[in-house]
């Protein structure tokens, strides 16, 4: 399968890659990392990594592109960490004359010429590096660093599953091609003075269900308070992660539409049901939703905590 990839990429003088809603260090390394990969050694190609980005980089990590119609239509759209078409943040990619996928998610929609999932991997740009890496031998130091970020995002500095040899290997293999721990995490983990009045009133104010659910609820007013909107506020929900007896946390954040976005995390349960129950999806211990309306939130719980019931 790997070999039909690059074999695929052989056949476009065009490339154009893309990513999710929303789009997280792991998305911007995806594309940033191909994307670099593959100008290093197909100069003559025309290639573009498309979508709104990742601000929490080092400043000298390459940023976004931006194309017209005509461009994408002509080329080939490789769509990069994501499940099912209905999350593509850049809806023109489906105009490309043809489509690959490279993702790490559950199974949700086959699409693409050449269709790669590997839901054993912690990352897509943990598949991309291996691949790049075994294919041309390296990748240079531009890919090397947005690859080690998406890998770094998405394990949550190798703590989430699944964690295994060939993660802690391809780290490595990336650090040799010039990336570096130090630049990354000085960027990711620089706390804002805001980011911890947020947690101070998230810890205090984190509600139980006697079923071991620890959740936040967060309206648009309060998050406007603290400076956030809900999408950068969903990014906290780790902030009430293992807390004893609890097997789930869960964080409903309000936009200024009303749209609630609804971020699902364990440490073994499994949230992904759940979270396609709601018309979502993710990780088997990773997932997220949307409700049209915050007084919804209950639902959620009640049925997570129906979920549980059934399981002990």
């Amino acid at each position: 399968m790997n070999e039909d990839f690059f074999k695929l990429i052989e056949q476009y003088d065009t490339i154009t890659i893309f990513g999710h809603i929303y789009p997280d260090g792991d998305c911007y390394g995806s594309e940033i990392g191909l994307r670099e990969t593959l100008r290093h050694f197909y100069p003559n190609k025309k290639i573009y990594a498309l979508g709104s980005g990742f601000k929490r980089r080092p400043k000298d990590f390459p940023g976004m592109d931006e194309v017209d119609d005509e461009t994408i239509k002509n080329s080939l759209a490789i769509i990069v960490d994501l499940a099912g078409l209905d999350r593509l943040e850049d809806k023109r990619a489906t105009t490309a004359l043809a489509l690959a996928k490279v993702d790490h998610h559950i199974f949700q929609q086959a699409f693409g010429v050449v269709d790669i999932v590997k839901e054993d991997y912690v990352s897509a740009t943990l598949i991309l590096a291996e691949m790049l890496i075994d294919h041309f031998g390296y990748v240079p130091k531009s890919a090397a660093g947005p690859l080690l970020l998406g890998l770094i995002t998405d394990s949550g500095r190798f703590l989430y599953q699944p964690i295994d040899s060939k993660t802690l290997i391809t780290a490595a293999k990336l650090a040799e091609c010039g990336a570096s721990f130090k630049e990354i995490y000085d960027v990711l983990y620089l706390v804002e003075e805001k980011s911890l009045r947020f947690k101070g009133y998230i810890f205090l104010n984190y509600l139980k269900h006697p079923s071991g659910i620890a959740y936040m609820v967060l309206s648009k007013e309060k998050l406007a308070e603290f400076g956030y909107d809900s999408n950068s506020a969903a990014g906290f929900v780790n902030s009430i992660a293992s807390i004893e007896g609890m097997k789930v946390w869960v964080f409903f954040t309000e936009g200024q539409d009303g749209i609630v976005r609804v971020e699902l995390r364990s440490s073994g349960f499994p949230v992904q049901p759940i979270a396609v129950h709601f018309g979502g999806g993710g990780h088997l211990c990773a997932s997220g939703c949307r409700l049209d309306k915050l007084e919804k939130y209950q639902e959620v719980i009640d049925y997570i905590a129906q979920e549980i019931e059934k399981g002990e």
